[in-house]
């Protein structure tokens, strides 16, 4: 999946979704989505696999996710996969119609089996190791992936037939930050509006902003010069002991930004350096730890360590829980800014006052251009267990349902329901087009390589401690130690 190729695709399709949302209640989202579609094939020309209908005989074609079994992570189980029947609500009915089409083309039946997490790794080594074919397709966290692909559990994408990594609805950015010495075994794209929820933002109240008489973000965005150190001179001055009892409640009082532990690596990701990139020959390599890269750090814990007008959600987690407490506060005009993962928008509807979508801050002016950090807690991909016997009937209908879904689930995830049903401005559509132009994984942080980026990175976020470079000089051999692990491992499954 191109998108920042697919966000032309987007605005073409914004004029359709204008219309009201009584109108989408009279005719059917499903029929909506049809007539969109037909409509913008006058302006748009669509790109299809050049794959003929293939009869698999009635095949049950078995999707394996996760659900996690926690009230304030709902929104992370699957709804990108599967749909039982048509409903009215607009991404369910996107994939009942994607589904049904590649059902009828290939004779197969989609179906999903779903465990709580983190069950998904344990059910696939299980099956490979028993010789089980029971899954077609697994959709693990990016996080998760790593121990699975090193035992051997999961095909090369690189290998699989029909499956062609060039096309737009596949994810480049996934494929050029998560693979090794050419060998690729977790994949984004269309398919998913997973990796779509996982991209990390900023937003902003526009209440608070016109109180305090601030310059628009959107302005700020334009210009080049939405960074650090203009996110923390905004947030200055904003916050407020509002019931005047000389501390600062989380629960009462007014707070320039809301952060969490993922905001250090996602800032820093977001100004332009990672743990791990890959040289020419797509070996990673170590590339924390240069002046930049701590120029970062200095303005994020310089943010983190602001208590008095910086909240950090992880502190409270166990006593609040992060996304209902960061939610409440937005509603209740007690927060300016707030770093999000896009699937947070929905829950901001109930909102009454005004909120905008921000790309994530640049470090300085110098850098040329923002960059979206993809999460990978939260963000699912796919991969093929060693257990799939015909991996050309695999990568028909994966080829095939992904990029169906160019044409039904993202627009109908990013024109009807993000942008016609929850953003409040035109501007907003804007920020979108930014934020998908340039995102990215860092290989190191996904791999948690001398356990570094999950431990020293995410803790310090966590615990509110600044220090990186003598973590990082202790960790340094390990990091280099387990990239050679790695790298001899996926050398051995070529053998």
């Amino acid at each position: 999946m191109n998108k920042k190729t697919f966000v032309v695709l987007l605005i073409l399709f914004a004029v359709i979704i204008s219309c009201s949302e009584s109108a989408v209640n009279e005719k059917g989202s499903a029929d909506i989505i049809r007539a969109d579609l037909s409509q913008s094939e006058e302006t748009t020309a669509r790109l299809y696999p050049l794959l003929e209908p293939v009869d698999f005989g009635g095949y049950e074609f078995t999707f394996l996710s996760r659900t996690i079994n926690d009230p304030d992570w709902v929104e992370w189980d699957h709804r990108d996969l599967t749909a039982e029947q048509q409903n009215g609500d607009v991404i369910n009915d996107a994939v009942f119609v994607r589904n049904m089409k590649i059902e009828e083309k290939y004779n197969v039946t989609i179906t999903e089996i779903v465990v709580e997490n983190p069950l998904v790794e344990t059910r696939v080594m299980q099956s490979v190791r028993s010789g089980d074919e029971l899954y077609d397709v697994v959709c693990p966290h990016v996080t998760q992936f790593p121990p699975t692909a090193q035992d051997g559990n999961y095909v090369d994408f690189f290998t699989i037939p029909y499956i062609d990594l060039t096309k737009p609805w596949w994810d480049q950015g996934t494929i050029r930050d998560l693979s090794i010495i050419g060998k690729l075994f977790i994949l984004q794209g269309d398919l998913l509006i997973m990796d779509n929820d996982a991209m990390e933002a900023m937003i902003f109240h526009k209440g608070l902003l016109d109180d305090f008489d601030l310059e628009s973000p959107y302005d700020i965005v334009k210009r080049g010069e939405w960074t650090l150190s203009k996110l923390i001179e905004m947030t200055r001055g904003v916050s407020q002991d509002l019931n005047g009892d000389g501390v600062m409640d989380i629960q009462i009082d007014r707070f320039g930004c809301i952060l969490q532990a993922d905001s250090n690596v996602s800032f820093l990701v977001s100004g332009g350096e990672k743990i791990c990139s890959k040289d020419e020959n797509d070996y990673p390599i170590i590339t924390f730890g240069n002046e930049r890269c701590y120029r970062i750090l200095d303005k994020v814990s310089e943010l983190m360590l602001d208590e008095d007008n910086v909240v950090h959600l992880h502190r409270y987690e166990k006593k609040f829980g992060i996304y209902n407490e960061q939610v409440k506060m937005m509603e209740e005009n007690r927060a300016l800014f707030s770093w999000i993962r896009m699937r947070i928008v929905e829950r901001l509807r109930g909102m009454e006052m005004d909120f905008g979508i921000l790309p994530l801050p640049k470090l300085d002016t110098v850098q040329e251009k923002y960059i979206t950090h993809m999460n990978p807690h939260t963000g699912a991909g796919i991969a093929i267990p060693m257990t799939a016997s015909n991996l050309e009937r695999t990568g028909m209908i994966l080829e095939d349902l992904c990029a169906e879904s160019r044409y039904t689930l993202q627009p109908a995830y990013y024109d009807i329901n993000l942008l016609g049903k929850y953003t409040r401005d035109n501007e907003s559509e804007a920020m979108l087009e930014i934020i998908l132009s340039a995102t990215a994984h860092d290989i190191g942080y996904v791999y948690n390589f001398g356990d570094f980026g999950m431990t020293t990175l995410l803790r310090n976020g966590q615990n509110l401690k600044s220090d990186y470079a003598a973590p990082f000089a202790s960790a340094r051999s390990r990091i280099e130690t387990q990239i050679n692990k790695v790298v001899s491992d996926y050398e051995k499954l070529g053998d």
